[in-house]
């Protein structure tokens, strides 16, 4: 029956429609082997020479055949290779998930992959139809980022994710934007600093000042040490909700409109606009969605569309499109000015008071 449907069949002999519509039902799981591996530590067992499933299951308290077979799934992901005396080498999607090594993605797959998303996320359908989110529901939390606070194990798994999504949001962000020479940028929820330390080393006469919840914060200083930009700036534990710094010339939130529904998203940038006087800027970075989605879609898109599942079942917030941008701000007292793309997964939407 797999020839039936001629040169397109794939996926237990379906058409392409069908098998591509299977390939999705089945993604999950795909997902679940690669956070069991990293859970397991495999990428970094492998960094060396290829080993057996013996020898690593040994080194992982884990039963030999079963561990073969995740390398196995996982070698036809690449993630792994397995060589011809079967013996498991990294492949090159593992060289991505090691620890400690630049480029790694190692701490965001984690957090994705965390049991803390997929309960969330399973409880999709009662998003939908209620528009609450599953945090709220199952955790009985209003505020997802003081649960977080309140949370050492996943606070800590998601503090080290979001620092490996800032390196790539920085990696697109500075060297699409005109950032002043000289002045004061604040970055508002900017977490422990990845993006406001890029900033700095690119300009060496800017200084910059960091604030985000003191739990998030006491990170920062490391980092900024690490950067060689510490002397330049200062981190400071606070709520945006209650004020933000006054006496910046350009604001950045980064990664944070999105995360609030549209209420709390205006109070975070009307605060920006009391603080920023009549001169400042405003340089909100975040994915921009399509006015409609319109065939073929591309990688980016489904991404985008998905993170923005993502905050009806974790945050309330959502991702918005270059209009819904423009009224909100508009709300908050500021003026889009531009929106810059950045060939990443996010735009940088430059506001200015009205």
């Amino acid at each position: 029956m797999s020839g039936t449907f001629g040169p397109e069949a794939s996926f237990t002999g379906l058409p392409h429609p069908a098998a591509e519509a299977l390939r999705l039902a089945t993604a999950y799981q795909a997902s679940r082997a690669l956070h069991v591996a990293l859970g397991l530590g495999l990428p970094d067992l492998l960094a060396g020479d290829p080993r057996s499933a013996e020898d690593l299951a040994r080194e992982t308290a884990t039963h030999a055949p079963s561990l073969r077979r995740l390398l196995r799934a996982l070698a036809a992901y690449g993630v792994f290779s397995e060589g011809e005396d079967g013996r498991f080498a990294l492949g090159p999607l593992g060289i991505a998930l090691r620890s400690g090594v630049p480029g790694s993605v190692r701490d965001l797959a984690l957090m994705w992959g965390d049991e803390d998303y997929w309960l969330t996320w399973a409880e999709l359908e009662r998003c939908v139809r209620t528009g609450r989110t599953a945090a709220e529901h199952l955790f009985g939390a209003e505020d997802t980022f003081r649960r977080y606070a309140a949370d050492a194990r996943f606070g800590a798994v998601f503090n080290a994710g979001m620092t490996v999504a800032s390196a790539s949001t920085a990696a697109a962000v500075v060297p699409a934007y005109d950032f002043p020479e000289t002045g004061l940028v604040v970055d508002i929820g900017g977490g422990q600093g990845r993006l406001i330390a890029a900033i700095l080393r690119a300009r060496p006469r800017l200084r910059g000042m960091l604030l985000d919840l003191p739990s998030v914060i006491a990170g920062a200083p490391r980092l900024l040490a690490e950067a060689g930009v510490a002397q330049r700036c200062e981190a400071v534990g606070g709520d945006m909700f209650a004020g933000v710094p006054e006496g910046g010339d350009l604001y950045i939130l980064s990664r944070v409109i999105d995360s609030f529904e549209d209420g709390r998203a205006i109070a975070v940038l009307a605060n920006c606009r009391r603080a920023m006087g009549t001169q400042g800027r405003l340089l909100v970075v975040e994915p921009v969605l399509p006015e409609r989605i319109a065939e073929p879609t591309t990688p980016a898109v489904r991404e985008d569309m998905l993170m923005d599942l993502n905050m009806l079942v974790r945050t309330g917030g959502r991702e918005r499109t270059e209009a819904e941008y423009r009224g909100f701000l508009a709300a908050a007292g500021l003026r889009l000015e531009r929106v810059l793309p950045t060939g990443a997964a996010v735009a940088l939407l430059e506001a200015s008071p009205a």
